[in-house]
């Protein structure tokens, strides 16, 4: 599944006819962000069949929910994140007492030569690990804003919050990545 492209307009249409109960626009809606959700799901919780599990319920309540879904400025994707991070909320407040990021899944650019690779391998691992370390919001905000590429409107809508709140929120988890980054090498 991947995402085809849609205008906005016709994001909209197909929403619309959703709302509706047109199960095979719903259909195109899942085809387009499955992976998307699946991906942010997989990267925060780190296993394939809680990401699956996930990815499915997220899914399954905005089908249920899209009687009560009202469309605004951000896009339906905002919605089915915000969904996402109610999910894996729930999931660690049942399994795990801190949140953590086990396996990214992720496609990462890669080196041009194999030493690069590695060490390009290796400043990821050290990111990654760095980020199980912030605070469950700011690991939100950067994994929307940096490996979502997620725009802060959109940010902002799928946590509830504004987008100033989000800039500061995004400007002291840096910070703190960076501080935890510093202690890990020395």
């Amino acid at each position: 599944m991947s995402e085809s492209p849609v205008s906005e307009s016709e994001e909209k249409a197909l929403v619309a006819l959703a709302v509706d109960g047109d199960t095979q626009a719903f259909t195109r809606l899942f085809d387009r962000y499955y992976d998307r959700i699946y991906r942010h799901i997989y990267y925060r919780v780190g296993r394939v069949e809680d990401a699956e599990d996930l990815a499915q319920q997220v899914f399954l309540q905005a089908w249920r929910a899209l009687g009560r879904y009202r469309q605004t400025d951000s896009p339906f994707v905002a919605w089915l994140f915000t969904i996402a991070h109610n999910n894996v909320v729930s999931f660690y407040r049942r399994l795990r007492p801190a949140a953590s990021l086990e396996a990214s899944g992720l496609d990462w650019p890669a080196a041009a030569d194999t030493e690069g690779m590695m060490e390009a391998g290796l400043d990821h691992e050290r990111v990654r690990q760095a980020i199980r370390h912030l605070r469950l919001e700011y690991q939100q905000v950067l994994v929307l804003r940096f490996l979502e590429d997620l725009p802060y409107r959109d940010i902002a809508g799928a946590l509830g919050k504004s987008e100033v709140h989000i800039r500061v929120m995004q400007h002291r988890a840096l910070q703190e990545l960076r501080r935890v980054l510093d202690e890990g090498q020395h």
